[in-house]
């Protein structure tokens, strides 16, 4: 049994839902960017069973978040498919445009501040998680996330990669932690040792793609640092991202 937290599905992501299927998945979170890719997330989703979606903008794009795109994704997250707020965040390293271009750049924090903001605030105001992006100096991100109160509806950090002062400080305040398959392959030694302190009923597993499948290869990596087959890390992962969701 596995579960995929937070990747990017389409239009042409049917073969990868299907062949998750049968490779065991039980459930994958397709989340936004924007307006119009978190309205896709809610279509996705209603075509399939094991797929739910998550709204939000991406710090990326915060300087298109305003009044009317939040009285939208506030519709859009009361939609029976919608599980959770995401992707949102702060990113102070750089931005993709929507063209796919890379940007040494990243928009004015006092913008991405008021849109993570907003966002959490709709994540209150409806009592659903938030999934949240974290490319901010030290624990800028963390201590938002504590102050906020959001932590009574569920919070994960999506694409975790930091050390295990931050991840101890997670478990404490019941924030679960999102590992990259990426980021776990990398095998940063700071990385892989917060990974290891951390209890896995606080991890969760994720490739932030199109392609699910590589969860597999996240558990097996994961395993390998607990001393657990990748059936059980799967296992666990998938019930604590069903514990984060209410499902």
């Amino acid at each position: 049994m596995y579960s995929e937290s937070h990747c990017h599905l389409g239009d042409m992501s049917l073969g990868d839902i299907r062949g998750a299927e049968k490779m065991g998945f039980k459930l994958l979170l397709t989340s936004g960017i924007d307006l119009p890719s978190s309205e896709q997330t809610i279509t996705t989703a209603g075509r399939h069973d094991i797929v739910k979606s998550c709204v939000g903008v991406h710090p990326w794009y915060a300087d298109e978040y305003n009044d009317d795109v939040g009285d939208r994704f506030r519709e859009l997250a009361k939609n029976p498919e919608c599980v959770a707020i995401s992707e949102i965040g702060l990113d102070f390293i750089g931005r993709m445009t929507h063209e796919w271009v890379q940007e040494d750049r990243f928009i004015d924090p006092t913008i991405q501040h008021h849109a993570l903001d907003m966002q959490l605030g709709i994540a209150r105001e409806l009592k659903m998680p938030a999934i949240v992006h974290d490319r901010a100096p030290g624990h800028e991100m963390l201590e938002i996330l504590i102050d906020s109160g959001n932590a009574d509806t569920g919070l994960a950090i999506h694409g975790f990669s930091k050390d295990v002062d931050y991840a101890r400080k997670c478990v404490d305040h019941g924030i679960m932690l999102s590992v990259g398959l990426r980021t776990i392959q990398a095998g940063d030694p700071i990385y892989l040792n917060a990974v290891a302190e951390t209890p896995i009923e606080y991890l969760l597993t994720e490739t932030d793609s199109s392609k699910p499948e590589g969860v597999i290869t996240c558990c097996e990596l994961i395993g390998e640092i607990k001393e657990l087959p990748k059936e059980d890390v799967g296992a666990a992962c998938t019930k604590n991202l069903q514990r984060l969701l209410g499902l």
